[in-house]
């Protein structure tokens, strides 16, 4: 006879808005696959800050301020 508790046996599939899958999904955020480094100094930024805000970045690149940054795998 087999046993009922374990879950792989059920017929039903685990629908998609589990727990496990909502916690996944809520601490996914939007990686652009690099972040920025400071180079020279400007605002607020320090050499050698790391810049990690996908808006920011995203920001800094389409502007002037682009030429103080460094590109860096993330």
């Amino acid at each position: 006879m087999a046993d009922t508790d374990d879950v792989s046996a059920s017929d039903t599939p685990m629908p998609a808005n589990t727990p496990i899958a909502a916690s996944t999904a809520s601490t996914t955020v939007e990686s652009l696959g690099y972040i920025l480094v400071t180079r020279h100094a400007f605002g607020d930024y320090q050499v050698g800050d790391e810049i990690t805000d996908a808006s920011e970045i995203k920001d800094i690149l389409a502007g002037e301020l682009a030429v103080y940054v460094i590109k860096r795998a993330a």
